[in-house]
């Protein structure tokens, strides 16, 4: 018989859970513990929270050649072509005007006052600017980068990689970023719910009818990394443009993708674009479903695609 083996944790700033559908409890135990020692040794290796990250160490040494892991390098080349895939709007080096809107400390709670590094004087500039080696990378003088949310994306693709055909369905959410594969304990596809963002009661909207094959949906909003600076109100997406929280017409956009390194940034994306210029950015990356909420609570919800189905169709 298929049973479901569940664990959750704060990790990677967020609250992170795994879900695995399958016969042997001893086998999926096992391998969930395995997954949570890959997932914290990561958010060890590549937070900006973590002073002896290699990311930090990298933004401390700016300007000057360093060695980096293998992963690490892999990590920013995948953010490099990200960023030149989409014409600079997901950019790893927004880091030093994410800190000047606010964004300085971790959302964790406890977490908050933990000693961080400051960047907010730094300059941004585009990522053709960063040198990538066979063993090493060099990001410009007085620069800083954030790897945001591929990182999570990154992970949970890989981690999916681990899991995929090991047992007859999983759940890997990390944050937001969500990568499913097979079926529940009913045989049945995964179903994941989405968020109403109007309320704040935390409401479903809709649901997502997850295929067989491996597959991911991530969601980016303005309502949670949030808050006020110097009397000025702030959310976590800066638009590269004008190096402010942008000033979207979007308050949730949900999107699937084959890759989860690819729906967390198109997500926020999307929303750093607005509705006007969304639609069309979505397509030229081949997005087929998603589904975008207004700030206006008037507006409907934009829906593209069929697999997910809104609560006012059930």
């Amino acid at each position: 018989m298929i049973h479901l083996f569940y664990d959750s944790n704060i990790a990677l700033g967020s609250e992170t859970s795994i879900t695995i559908a399958s016969t042997s409890p001893i086998k999926s135990t096992a391998a969930i513990n395995q997954l949570w020692k890959e997932i914290f040794n990561f958010e060890k290796r590549f937070s900006r929270f973590i002073p002896s990250s290699e990311l930090c160490f990298l933004n401390k040494n700016s300007g000057t050649k360093q060695l980096i892991s293998k992963e690490f390098r892999d990590i920013l080349i995948t953010a490099k072509n990200i960023s030149l895939e989409t014409e600079g709007i997901y950019n790893p080096f927004i880091l030093p005007a994410l800190q000047r809107s606010g964004y300085e400390k971790s959302f964790v709670v406890g977490a908050e006052n933990d000693i961080h590094e400051d960047y907010s004087d730094r300059s941004v500039v585009s990522v053709d600017k960063m040198e990538i080696g066979d063993d090493w990378v060099r990001i410009p003088f007085k620069t800083a980068i954030d790897l945001g949310g591929i990182g999570k994306g990154y992970l949970a693709d890989k981690l999916a990689v681990s899991l995929k055909h090991e047992f007859n369905g999983f759940i890997i959410n990390l944050g937001g970023d969500i990568v499913t594969y097979g079926t529940n304990e009913h045989n049945s596809n995964w179903q994941i719910i989405i968020q109403d963002a109007s309320s704040i009661e935390n409401k479903s909207i809709g649901t997502i009818k997850m295929p067989l094959s491996t597959y991911s949906v991530s969601s980016s909003g303005t309502f949670k990394k949030k808050g006020v600076n110097k009397g000025k109100a702030w959310h976590h997406l800066i638009n590269p443009k004008t190096l402010e929280p942008a000033n979207s017409d979007i308050k949730l956009i949900t999107i699937m993708s084959k890759l989860a390194v690819n729906s967390d940034t198109l997500a926020s994306c999307g929303l750093i674009l607005g509705s006007k210029d969304c639609m069309k950015f979505l397509k030229s990356h081949k997005i087929k479903n998603a589904l975008i909420q207004s700030s206006t609570p008037s507006q409907k919800p934009i829906l593209i695609g069929g697999r997910i189905l809104l609560e006012d169709n059930l």
